[in-house]
């Protein structure tokens, strides 16, 4: 494949980087099935862990793919499992942070739906709180994951000491109006800052 042929899309990429034949008639199909955008997202990057451990020929069992994906990326996991699962891809030869820059989000699958597939997505045009939720939440998670992993490198290289490290981000919204402070998930729950008076669901 020359440079020029080479695929642009990242789903495209990734796919063609784990031999994920028929990705887009399956995610086509899951799509007219009625799932969401983010239901696909999901999909997809389980499959490409799928594929990973396939292609270690790692020993797993039904499911394991798709606890390995929510280990890795979940917003309610722990760092001590994410870090087992971590070591666990290690050990079967697999890169988790290579394999985690291969994951998309769901803005993502939404591009290559409408240009790439050329099947429109009208009907998750709007984020949701919960979208935004999920989305950052995630990030935040991903950000202790790498902190974890830098700080864990130091210590074997001998930069740094501490005995079992625990790494928390801490993600806080502040308005320079009202001077409201809230954590991220607070500030959604709330529905609103003291802004625009009393919000209805807190």
């Amino acid at each position: 494949m020359t440079a020029e042929s080479e695929p642009t899309c990242k789903i495209d990429r990734v796919a063609a980087k784990w031999d994920l034949e028929g990705i887009d008639r399956r995610l086509r199909a899951r799509r007219a099935a009625g799932d969401s955008l983010r239901d696909l997202e999901t999909y997809f990057n389980e499959s490409v862990v799928a594929a990973a451990l396939d292609r270690a020929q790692a020993e797993t069992v039904d499911g394991e793919a798709a606890n390995l994906y929510r280990l890795l990326t979940g917003t309610d996991v722990s760092a001590g499992k994410r870090v087992d699962a971590e070591s666990k891809l290690r050990r079967n030869g697999i890169d988790p942070e290579s394999l985690a820059d291969d994951f998309v989000s769901y803005q993502t699958v939404r591009t290559h739906f409408n240009d790439c597939l050329e099947t429109p997505t009208e009907r998750e045009t709007t984020l949701t709180v919960d979208d935004a939720r999920t989305t950052v939440l995630k990030l935040v998670s991903r950000t202790e994951s790498v902190a974890h992993r830098t700080i864990e490198r130091l210590v074997r290289s001998g930069a740094l000491t501490i005995p079992a490290p625990s790494v928390t981000v801490s993600l806080r919204v502040t308005c320079s109006e009202c001077n409201d402070e809230y954590s991220f998930t607070r500030l959604l729950d709330r529905g609103g800052c003291s802004c625009g008076g009393e919000p209805s669901r807190d």
